[in-house]
């Protein structure tokens, strides 16, 4: 792959991961109430749920999901649905915020929920199959290249990831329980939002 193409792939990667979304606010909304290692716990999740995105997207989900009406409704209410309980369920917790200790259970739902708000999402599957090949060089053999390719985002999505989660733990030290409650909500807010433009999709 040439040097100038994966540099490019580079910085739109990064322009693209740190934009806040859904998995974003979720995961600060962790970090500042319910500590760093609960928020840390999610980020193998949105590993997962990246890398199966890319790969069901370069097996050819992606395309079938493009093409097949059905089964992007069934995706596409699916993840509208579980970010619509996410949001409820946050925007609820806000009122009774405090045990920034989570349980172990705690901790491994918080891993399930990650890879739920990212594999869930028929947006992510149509976001990679657009996306990616337009940094694949035709003369040069694919496999090689996505390997390079799926490598660079997933090093560059924990590295971001890495970076809210000690932000979000270490501000929230010093935020108060009131500020702490809105910015939960405001995650909440975020969540339901993104079930609605879920839900509002439609297929090129």
């Amino acid at each position: 792959m040439p040097l100038e193409l994966w540099l490019s792939f580079c910085l739109a990667s990064l322009l693209i991961i740190v934009s806040p979304g859904p998995a974003v606010a979720l995961l600060v909304a962790t970090g500042v109430n319910r500590g760093r290692r609960a928020a840390l716990a999610m980020l193998p999740g949105f590993f997962v749920g990246d890398l199966l995105a890319m790969t069901l997207s370069f097996a050819g989900v992606g395309a079938l999901l493009m093409t097949s009406a059905e089964l992007f409704q069934i995706l596409k209410w699916t993840g509208a649905a579980y970010l619509l309980y996410l949001g409820i369920k946050m925007w609820r917790e806000a009122g009774r915020l405090g045990d920034l200790q989570p349980s172990g259970t705690d901790i491994r739902l918080g891993t399930a929920k990650a890879f739920l708000v990212t594999a869930l999402n028929p947006k992510s599957l149509a976001f990679f199959m657009a996306f990616m090949p337009q940094f694949v060089a035709p003369s040069q053999p694919l496999l090689p290249q996505l390997a390079i390719l799926f490598s660079t985002f997933l090093v560059i999505g924990v590295l971001s990831d890495l970076a809210y989660t000690f932000l979000a733990t270490t501000g929230g030290q010093l935020l108060s329980a009131r500020f702490r409650r809105i910015l939960h909500r405001t995650g909440a807010g975020s969540l339901i939002g993104a079930s609605a433009l879920v839900a509002a999709m439609r297929r090129p």
